[in-house]
């Protein structure tokens, strides 16, 4: 429906098969997979992925170290090294409405085109005493991209100064040696949503008001209000949807088993090579965010073809792969003289779709607002929990072995997923935000497996999540002066912001 419900709200929705819009109470959440009048709402707020190629090593053209937007400590010449590249939240303008977002940074190999972040493998550790030795199940980035709320002097992996970043991020940049068969690009994708304990701006309902503009579709706009927000002077985080800003929907979504080699998933939908997805391996039926707790590699590979999205198990062993592949992808806008409305029949099913007005026939991903056939992301939980410090613990006999909160949550209809971050706070530099990791160490002697102490993980049933952290714990055991010593942590973990996202099912 596009109008009025039963309660005189002016407002957009999307039910499962008979359920009338119209009159179903809002808080039978599973019942859409749409309404504009959820508040708290989930939207990504930019994906980058332009590659660092210029001339010079700074963004916008003449700017320098004290006032760019974006920087590079460009390769070598013939190197294959990866580098560092800072990006002040001010190179995407107001786009991010958040000091510290919720945020992924997605790997692809050009050679191939397939994404390889899903990747956690096992190194050793330098020997000591007796040929002892530890060893590390790591995962691919190791902790190295970091949203800084105010970052000073930033030094590079080559050791130059790249000056000081402020309120950005900092991550391990692509490759692009001549010749490199495993060149890479990455491609930031931030959400927009807090990462910290910052509240959702304009998350809290509000009840509608009289004489406000609730919608306009025009040749000019597809754009809707939130309730008590008037369409034409609404804030980005104030309007349900615009072309610009549109809920984030998912054209597939299931839970799989992934035996060693290729496994192909029909989405039942035509995709480009560059969709966006979340990938989620686990094994002994333990659905665990972002990686499984145990020591083992896990390494999965994953692109799109066709109708299709693959993966391929590197290991030897089965394991589980719950994902996502949202309704998002690299491709151009198109250019056309579609209005805000298409209708059409798809699979003998009756489809429709809200446009950025002007786009081409067919219109690209980005340029579809709402598509009926595809549910939309509802935040069903969400919060900041923080985290307490913890003694540095010393190896093999004496290690964390976790702390632990548990969420509850109404799944019931829900396809179920965790977004998390973790917040740490860094002696030197202050705070900042990354993406979840699952680290884990063998020690030295052999008798302890322990989690590191900036790992962590979340474990999610039907109706409940619990997370786990492990501050104290070392994250390097060395021998040196004839001993065993332990590195610990400069930014240990002092707070989850955690979202329990769902995706209606029909």
């Amino acid at each position: 429906m596009i109008g009025i419900d039963n309660l005189g709200h002016s407002c957009v929705k999307i039910t499962k098969g008979n359920i009338d819009p119209v009159t179903e109470p809002d808080g039978n959440t599973a019942s859409f997979l749409y309404n504009s009048k959820v508040a708290a709402d989930v939207k990504l707020a930019v994906t980058d992925s332009t590659p660092f190629q210029t001339g010079s090593r700074y963004l916008p053209s003449g700017s320098n170290v004290n006032n760019y937007q974006k920087v590079l400590q460009a390769p070598s010449a013939g190197s294959a090294a990866v580098k560092d590249i800072g990006v002040r939240n001010s190179f995407y303008g107001d786009a991010i409405p958040y000091s510290l977002p919720m945020f992924d940074i997605k790997t692809r190999r050009l050679s191939d085109g397939k994404y390889i972040e899903q990747n956690r493998v096992r190194r050793e550790g330098r020997e000591g005493y007796g040929g002892a030795e530890p060893g590390y199940y790591e995962t691919f980035d190791r902790g190295q991209s970091v949203w800084w709320e105010n970052r000073p002097d930033t030094t590079s992996n080559t050791g130059d100064v790249i000056g000081a970043l402020g309120n950005g991020l900092l991550y391990q940049g692509n490759s692009y040696a001549t010749g490199d068969a495993d060149q890479l690009e990455k491609e930031i994708v931030i959400w927009r949503l807090p990462a910290d304990n910052t509240p959702i701006l304009d998350g809290a309902p509000k009840a509608p008001i009289a004489g406000q503009w609730s919608a306009q579709f025009s040749k000019d706009f597809c754009r809707v209000a939130k309730p008590g927000y008037d369409v034409r002077t609404a804030s980005q985080t104030q309007l349900a949807f615009d072309s610009s800003g549109r809920p984030l929907s998912a054209i597939g979504a299931a839970d799989i088993n992934l035996p060693a080699g290729v496994t192909r998933y029909d989405l039942g939908f035509a995709v480009t090579p560059n969709m966006l997805a979340d990938l989620f391996l686990y094994v002994d039926d333990v659905i665990t965010f972002p990686m499984s707790r145990f020591n083992r590699s896990l390494v999965a590979e994953y692109w799109f073809s066709g109708n299709s999205i693959y993966f391929d198990n590197k290991q030897s062993s089965a394991c589980r792969c719950r994902f996502v592949v949202f309704a998002n992808d690299r491709a151009p806008l198109t250019s056309g003289d579609n209005n805000f409305l298409r209708q059409f029949t798809s699979g003998g099913e009756r489809v429709m779709q809200l446009l950025r007005p002007g786009s081409g026939n067919p219109p690209a991903f980005r340029d579809i607002v709402l598509d009926s056939r595809w549910p939309c992301l509802q935040i069903l939980a969400e919060d900041y929990k923080p985290i307490a410090a913890q003694a540095n613990r010393t190896p093999p006999s004496g290690t964390n072995s976790g702390q632990s909160f548990t969420v509850d949550f109404k799944g019931d209809g829900f396809f179920p997923i965790v977004k998390y971050m973790t917040v740490h706070h860094h002696e030197e530099f202050g705070k900042c935000v990354k993406f979840p990791q699952t680290r884990i160490t063998e020690s030295y002697n052999g008798s302890a497996r322990y989690h590191q102490a900036n790992s962590s993980y979340c474990q999610l049933t039907d109706n409940q999540a619990t997370f786990w952290t492990f501050n104290g714990n070392p994250y390097n055991e060395r021998y040196a002066e004839n001993r065993w010593k332990f590195d610990y942590v400069p930014d240990p973990i002092i707070g989850i912001r955690y979202y329990i996202l769902g995706i209606p099912q029909n």
